[in-house]
């Protein structure tokens, strides 16, 4: 019945949905979008689902049409409710990356708006996304797999499902499809999905690598620089590079940049390093960028350019790579390559530290605390500091128990600060076991132990600190917190006296003066006079309490004893 009615129509004019669906084909082939957009709009009008989607790929090409996303979209939808697979991928590509409107298209023009009332945009939708991913992916459309096993490894509007991304990247990739290959290498070099087998990426990535995938190069480039899953060869690796890198990727033309700078692989030739480095740059490869600014900073076999490596700090910097960020704020503090200017250093450090950085919060949190570069803010410098904290930054903890300790930012606190202090004393701080055992032998915050603070003052002397050497002789010589060991009192204050420390001294004076079983006056002034000499007020009170040695006769005096007795020698 249907064909007598197909041939009836036929014979009175009228033609199929078949039929305008074939014009259409016919027409786009001689890329006649005109007839091709009729006859397809004919067909689609009476539900034919191929001629829906080719009406979506006019439109999401521009095709005989203005490019609109959202009318692409409209027919896309219409061929996929039919189950169109292909329509079905296509929405989910939308959806996943959204699409903006062509350039050049003003959204506030009025004819526009009343030739486009939905819009040209269509903004990013990543359950919509997955929905007809999974549709399309079902349905054994190969491309559609692929990108979900991508869509479940990024994790991007979903949670990452390693397992459900290694289950449709090898559905894909054993029909031949390359991105599915290079998505199943990296999940398998990663260890995503279990342990990691590089071995078994190196194959996939090969696979990929015949089909001319040029990422695939380039991870095949990065298994050889580091040996992995494959044996360690950086001319195997430079040729890797090399190719993919000749293709226009950037991250294997920053590769090959430095392979150049370091001589791997390659002859070290810093022009050839800068100009393939500069190569990805320009695409905006922000660690490219970085690279050039070490480059010009240290020469490497070039002039060095500080002015070059500031610039490409900061161009760096500007796309959010933070070691960057940092360079270039000690570079305005230096005045190295750039005019010195604190503020702005502090400017390019808040970047940083706004990304995470827990160094850069912890610098910029001193910045604050100390008023250089930004007015004195101790809330500020707090604030930065808890954050550096709370990604485990020792320093950062101990600043805390300090402003704690002094009142800065928050009220005196000191069993708080001792709280903070212990934090940062566990996680390996010097000062803040140097701080905690002075705060247990004052009772500052908590209940006077003198064998606690021979504790937290022995693993900070252990580590060099002269002050904690200091404090420990002092407690040794005096039997405070242990019995009295005069020896190893000198030899810790001796350790810190070496350290330029004039407390140690004044402590070594006051030991030959006073606590040893054997005094030594002349030992004791020696040590207090050196102290004393480098500012040390209780040295000064202390030697005038100690009398100059008087010699013993007239002719010591003069020197006469000391040449007879060198003749009588």
């Amino acid at each position: 019945m249907r064909n007598f009615i197909k041939a009836a129509g036929r014979l009175f004019g009228s033609a199929s949905p078949e039929d305008d669906h074939a014009k259409g084909l016919k027409a786009h082939e001689r890329k006649d979008y005109k007839t091709a957009l009729d006859a397809w709009l004919a067909a689609a009008g009476a539900g034919h689902a191929d001629a829906q989607y080719r009406l979506g790929r006019l439109y999401d090409l521009g095709q005989g049409v203005v490019r609109n996303a959202v009318d692409a979209v409209g027919w896309y939808r219409q061929a996929a409710e039919q189950g169109h697979g292909e329509a079905q991928a296509r929405l989910a590509e939308i959806y996943y990356y959204g699409c903006g409107q062509p350039k050049g298209i003003v959204p506030s023009d009025e004819a526009l708006s009343v030739l486009f009332p939905n819009g040209l945009k269509i903004e990013q939708d990543y359950k919509e996304a997955l929905r007809w991913a999974c549709a399309a992916a079902e349905g054994g459309v190969v491309g559609a797999q692929a990108m979900l096993g991508y869509m479940y490894a990024s994790g991007f509007g979903i949670e990452p499902d390693y397992a459900a991304a290694e289950r449709w990247y090898r559905t894909a990739a054993d029909q031949g499809n390359a991105a599915a290959q290079l998505g199943l290498g990296t999940l398998l070099a990663g260890g995503y999905a279990g342990t990691s087998d590089p071995a078994a990426a190196h194959q996939w990535f090969r696979k990929a690598a015949e089909q001319n995938n040029v990422m695939a190069w380039y991870y095949i480039g990065t298994q050889y620089a580091g040996g992995l899953g494959v044996e360690q060869d950086y001319a195997e690796a430079a040729d890797w590079f090399r190719k993919a890198a000749e293709a226009g990727a950037a991250a294997a033309q920053r590769a090959l940049g430095l392979l150049y700078a370091r001589g791997l692989g390659v002859s070290a030739d810093p022009q050839m390093a800068e100009t393939w480095l500069r190569k990805a740059a320009v695409q905006g490869d922000a660690e490219a960028m970085f690279q050039l600014g070490h480059l010009n900073s240290r020469g490497g076999g070039m002039q060095p350019n500080l002015f070059d490596a500031a610039t490409w700090y900061r161009a760096a910097g500007e796309l959010g790579h933070r070691e960057a960020q940092k360079i270039i704020a000690q570079m305005y503090f230096a005045g190295s390559g750039v005019p010195r200017d604190e503020m702005e250093a502090v400017r390019w450090l808040e970047r940083a530290a706004g990304q995470g950085d827990p160094q850069a919060q912890l610098r910029v949190g001193a910045l604050y605390a100390e008023g250089r570069g930004v007015t004195r803010d101790y809330d500020r410098a707090l604030d930065w500091f808890r954050r550096a904290a709370d990604q485990g930054n020792t320093d950062a903890v101990y600043n805390i128990g300090m402003l704690h300790s002094l009142g800065l930012g928050v009220p005196r606190d000191p069993v708080g600060a001792i709280q903070w202090l212990e934090r940062a004393a566990s996680q390996g701080s010097v000062q803040a076991q140097f701080r905690l055992g002075a705060a247990y032998a004052s009772g500052d915050g908590v209940a006077q132990d003198y064998a606690a603070a021979v504790e937290w003052s022995r693993k900070a002397a252990e580590q060099g600190h002269a002050g904690a050497m200091v404090n420990l002789g002092r407690f040794r010589m005096q039997g405070l917190g242990g019995e009295r060991d005069i020896p190893e009192a000198i030899r810790l204050l001796t350790s810190a006296a070496d350290q330029k420390e004039a407390a140690a001294m004044t402590a070594l004076g006051e030991l030959h003066g006073h606590w040893s079983d054997h005094k030594d006056f002349v030992q004791a002034r020696a040590w207090l006079e050196r102290a004393a000499a480098l500012g040390e007020g209780r040295a000064k009170t202390l030697l005038e309490r100690i009398p100059a040695p008087a010699p013993s006769n007239e002719s010591e005096r003069n020197g006469v004893g000391l040449s007879r007795a060198a003749g009588e020698g």
